[in-house]
């Protein structure tokens, strides 16, 4: 079959930025784990960018990040969609041919925590919504659980580093389409990656809870929405963090369940 000399592809805006590779947190061993930083996006578009695959680190348009499988994730925006934190996020595209992956430094036989923020991006993706995430040798299948007050929610894995760089990524486990155009493909949205060493630090993590006005085994601050929430520790006996997310408070609330340090 002859290709048509009158049809092709349209190319309008184009546009060119100096990417920088943010530094490292100090309390987080991801790069880049708010996704703030990233290729251009224009005002007036409201579909995202679409990452190119294939890329590795230091070519990659999203610092820190790789798309490593043949189909793209998408770049979203809080101007258009519905971004967990800052203004920047990722939503994952086409199942398991949309993996986005980074190599963290890690220190081997030492436990550590991946958190992260799961949610949808209020662009009439159908559900159900779930990704795959891994962290070094964990893999676990999370479902995204619609809330009323919120349009995401927290998750974490734990995991022993085997070695000095460990692989986290992430996927869609569905094939999702939005309701209203069954041809556009959609999917959960992932942000605000977190990975941190977890060993017992019982004396900090007590001064913590003391901060709070509490001494306990979990302790649970909640604001409400996501533009209220300020904090979330999963506190255990052995002194394991399980989940850390900061955003402005507005209203606090702390509910105190479990068993008391000794």
């Amino acid at each position: 079959m002859e290709d048509d000399p009158t049809c092709g592809h349209i190319i309008d805006d184009i546009a060119i930025k100096k990417l920088f590779i943010p530094d490292r947190p100090k309390d987080n061993a991801v790069i880049n784990g708010d996704y703030e930083e990233g290729p251009w996006m224009f005002a007036n578009v409201s579909l995202g960018v679409l990452l190119p695959t294939k890329l590795d680190e230091e070519t990659s348009s999203l610092p820190g990040w790789i798309v490593e499988s043949n189909r793209a994730v998408s770049y979203i925006d809080s101007y258009h969609y519905s971004v967990p934190q800052g203004k920047r996020a990722i939503e994952l595209l086409s199942g398991k041919e949309g993996i986005i992956s980074q190599m963290v430094e890690t220190t081997p036989n030492k436990p550590y925590t991946m958190s992260f923020a799961l949610g949808h991006a209020e662009d009439k993706c159908k559900q159900p919504l779930a990704i795959m995430a891994f962290a070094g040798d964990q893999a676990q299948n999370i479902h995204y659980t619609p809330d009323s007050n919120s349009t995401f929610q927290l998750a974490n894995i734990n995991f022993t580093a085997k070695a000095e760089r460990t692989r986290i990524a992430f996927y869609s486990v569905y094939y999702n389409t939005r309701t209203d155009d069954m041809s556009s493909l959609c999917g959960p949205v992932v942000d605000d990656v977190r990975v941190w060493f977890s060993g017992a630090r019982r004396t900090g993590l007590r001064a913590w809870a003391w901060a709070l006005g509490v001494c306990c085994g979990s302790v649970l601050v909640i604001g409400g929405r996501k533009s209220s929430l300020c904090a979330v520790y999963n506190l255990n006996r052995s002194g394991h963090v399980g989940i850390l997310v900061k955003e402005k408070i507005s209203r606090v609330h702390v509910l105190v369940v479990g068993d008391f340090f000794h």
